[in-house]
């Protein structure tokens, strides 16, 4: 299956365990249908757990989004996503969690740069299981999921514990995850199988600072060992070896006097590859007449290009080896030494701006229904710093409805 070509956050995504950008583009989507899970999809820890009392209410939750990516000369990516969970609980202390995902994608997808763009034509089933235990004061989380499309097999493990201070103020959080992924060759690129391993461990602590103020802080560190490289990219080598730190912090202030809430968060996110990346994100939540509920999105996210990225030259992919810029003669030549090589723009320098609103309605305690909308761009101009010259401007756009149900 030859990859998506969205270019989207790699600071989150690189750290779903994932190798093909299709997958990566798969991951969010899981995390966009079914974010706020116990424990997330496909092995990415969540880090807003917090100690709590176990459900009272069997749920389910069905979501469906539609997803397009382009630029300007070219339409690039379509996925339609689909996705139900289930929350079962047990005897007041336990509770069972069940997902399963399924999801299309077709489109075109560039093999270098912005450009020889080919056809794409693949789905994916994922499925994923936890169970939690909660006590007084903890919460204990193990969970388990295994996602498989033409090309990609991802296995993923972890555990969780989140416990809280006597008096609820604070709560700590503490997990780790391991993934064992099998990349199946698809593409003249590869022709082995190739396997990789990812550990990640995250701790962070949530502290009430008042009536109205909730703050979080937590670490994340991962370490992964095999391929990494992009089976459909021209020429793309990376080390066989990807390890990242991310420090994430978050404030929620609430305006008793507005029935509004702020969400902001700022994230830092660096690897070995020489990726340096910075997030900021608000939300505003706004309670409205008759149980709506209404939420504007504001997302910037900008990253340093990696060591072994190579920028195109203008007007010219084929360019001399003198020539200064990025030709494919020069990439090939680091790719037939072993050299690290990749002109994969997903790794070059640039900034990304997301504007999004979300809509929820609670018909009665039993049922509640949301809508969500977001738009994306993306320019090497808009890096914090200098960013990556010649690269088509990027644009995504989705689009997501669901309800949840409680018995």
């Amino acid at each position: 299956m030859a990859p998506a070509s969205v270019v989207v956050d790699v600071a989150a995504t690189e750290e779903a365990g994932m190798t093909t950008q299709a997958s990566r583009n798969k991951a969010q989507i899981t995390r966009a249908l079914l974010h706020g899970s116990a424990v997330a999809l496909l092995g990415s820890l969540g880090t807003e757990a917090q100690a709590a009392a176990a459900p009272d209410a069997i749920s389910l939750s069905v979501k469906t989004l539609s997803y397009q990516d382009y630029q300007a000369d070219a339409d690039r990516i379509d996925i339609d996503a689909k996705a139900v969970q289930v929350v079962v609980p047990i005897a007041g202390e336990w509770s069972l969690s069940g997902t399963a995902v399924h999801d299309a994608i077709s489109g075109a997808s560039p093999r270098y740069h912005g450009n020889g763009l080919t056809s794409i034509v693949d789905t994916r089933n994922a499925y994923s299981a936890s169970i939690a235990r909660y006590f007084r004061q903890d919460q204990i989380t193990a969970g388990y999921s295994y996602s498989k499309e033409r090309d990609y097999v991802s296995r993923n493990y972890s555990l969780q514990n989140a416990w809280s201070t006597a008096d609820q103020n604070t709560t700590f959080t503490a997990g780790a995850s391991y993934s064992a992924d099998e990349i199946i060759p698809n593409s003249i690129f590869l022709r082995t199988a190739k396997d990789k391993k990812v550990l990640e461990l995250v701790a962070g602590i949530t502290q009430v600072l008042s009536q109205n103020d909730l703050a979080q802080i937590s670490l994340r560190h991962s370490r992964g060992r095999g391929y990494f490289a992009d089976q459909y990219k021209l020429y793309d080598a990376r080390p066989s070896t990807r390890d990242g730190d991310s420090l994430l912090m978050r404030w929620n202030h609430h305006f008793a006097g507005w029935d509004s809430t702020l969400h902001s968060s700022y994230r830092y996110y660096r690897d070995n590859y020489g990726i340096n990346a910075h997030t900021f994100e608000f939300d505003y939540v706004i309670n409205l007449p008759q149980q709506w509920q209404l939420a504007p999105t504001l997302r910037y996210y900008s990253q340093t290009a990696a060591d072994f990225y190579f920028d195109p030259v203008a007007n010219d992919p084929f360019a001399d080896a003198d020539t200064v810029g990025a030709p494919i003669s020069v990439v090939y030549g680091r790719y037939v030494d072993g050299l690290p090589a990749s002109m994969d723009q997903r790794l070059s320098a640039f900034g990304g701006l997301t504007v999004g609103v979300k809509l929820d309605k609670e018909i009665n305690r039993h049922l509640s229904l949301d809508m969500k909308f977001e738009q994306f761009t993306q320019k090497g101009s808009w890096a914090l710093g200098t960013g990556s010259p010649d690269l088509p401007t990027f644009h995504a756009r989705s689009l997501q409805f669901g309800f949840s149900y409680k018995y």
